[in-house]
């Protein structure tokens, strides 16, 4: 993975909170339960699958987070990544986290950008690649800890 790769990864993220093809239905095989976590007008849409959340060990929260992107959303992002013609269908993104409860961190563990039939435009497995950060508060990310940490 390039500098550029990660960076613009980076930036994804971070327009997420700062569904991925394995993560179709909850965790426990279901439907996916997407509640919203925060909606910008003509932006995007941000919510996380409840069904979705795991506790892989204590303190430790594992959740999915989608971003729908509206008209100027998409412009913004399509922008960001240069206008690569790759990613002209965007219609959503995935972000797969790891959520520390105690230590207020996050890392990010996989993205996934999907075109308006659902199909993978690019995945990128960060699994081990990524560091811990600090979720910044009343971030969208720190929205879904505040609930799923309690």
């Amino acid at each position: 993975m390039t500098i550029r790769q990660l960076m613009v990864i980076m930036a994804f993220s971070v327009l997420a909170g700062g569904m991925m093809p394995g993560f179709a239905g909850s965790a426990r095989g279901g439907e996916p339960a997407w509640v919203e976590v925060d909606s910008i007008p003509d932006h995007s849409t941000f919510t996380y699958d409840k069904s979705a959340v795991v506790r892989p060990a204590p303190g430790m929260v594992g959740v999915v987070t989608r971003l729908v992107y509206l008209p100027a959303g998409k412009a913004e992002t399509l922008e960001l990544l240069g206008n690569v013609k790759k990613y002209e269908g965007l219609a959503s993104s995935f972000f797969s986290y790891d959520i520390d409860c105690k230590g207020v961190k996050s890392r990010l563990t996989r993205v996934v950008h999907q075109d308006g039939e659902g199909k993978a435009i690019a995945e990128f497995d960060l699994a081990g690649k990524t560091d811990w950060e600090d979720i910044p508060p009343d971030s969208r990310l720190d929205m879904i800890r505040e609930v799923e940490c309690k």
